[in-house]
C-alpha cells in the first residue's frame, strides 16, 4: 500500500462526511473562496497603491509603507484560511488531487505567495531604513504578488473542472 493510499484510508471518515454533506461542502468551499477574496483582495488593492506610490513623492510613499505593513496581516489570514480549507478539500478526495499536476502547480503558487510575502516584508523594512532607495524592488514584488494571486485563482478554477 502506497503513501497516498494509506493517507486516503486515514482520511476516509472525513471524506465520507464531507462528500455526504452538501452543507459541509458549501461551508468549506465558502471558507476557501472567502480566504482568497480577503487575502487576494487586500493584496491586489495594496499592490495597486504601491505601484502608484512608487512614482509619487516621499509623503505618499511613507503613507503607503505604513499601509503595506498594516495590510500584511490580513493577507496572511486570508491565505491561511485558504490553505486550511484547501487541506480539508484535499483530504476529501486525496487520490484525485495527489495525482493532479494542476493541484501541485497550485500548491507551488501558494508557496511562491508565501515567499513573495517574505520578500515584500524585507523590501518594506529596507525602505523604512532608507526611504530613498528600494522602491524598484517593492514595485517588482508588488507586480509578482498580483500575478501570483491571479495565477492561484486560475489554477483553482482549472482544478475545479478536473476533480
Amino acid at each position: 500500500m502506497g503513501v497516498v493510499d494509506e493517507a486516503a484510508r486515514l482520511a476516509e471518515p472525513w471524506a465520507s462526511l464531507y462528500n455526504d454533506s452538501p452543507p459541509l461542502r458549501t461551508a468549506v468551499l465558502f471558507l476557501h473562496l472567502a480566504g482568497l477574496l480577503v487575502g487576494g483582495g487586500f493584496a491586489l488593492a495594496t499592490d495597486r497603491a504601491t505601484l502608484r506610490a512608487a512614482r509619487a513623492g516621499p509623503q505618499e510613499q511613507a503613507r503607503q509603507l505604513s499601509e503595506v505593513h498594516t495590510v500584511h496581516g490580513a493577507v496572511l489570514i486570508g491565505l491561511a484560511l485558504t490553505l486550511a480549507s484547501g487541506v480539508l478539500m484535499l483530504a476529501a478526495d486525496l487520490e484525485t488531487f495527489a495525482g493532479s499536476v494542476v493541484f501541485w502547480v497550485k500548491m507551488g503558487l501558494v508557496l511562491l505567495l508565501f515567499a513573495n510575502g517574505y520578500a515584500l516584508t524585507r523590501a518594506e523594512t529596507a525602505l523604512r531604513r532608507d526611504p530613498n532607495g528600494g522602491w524598484d524592488r517593492l514595485r517588482t514584488v508588488s507586480i509578482a504578488s498580483s500575478v501570483l494571486w491571479l495565477s492561484l485563482v486560475l489554477a483553482g478554477t482549472w482544478l475545479s473542472n478536473i476533480s
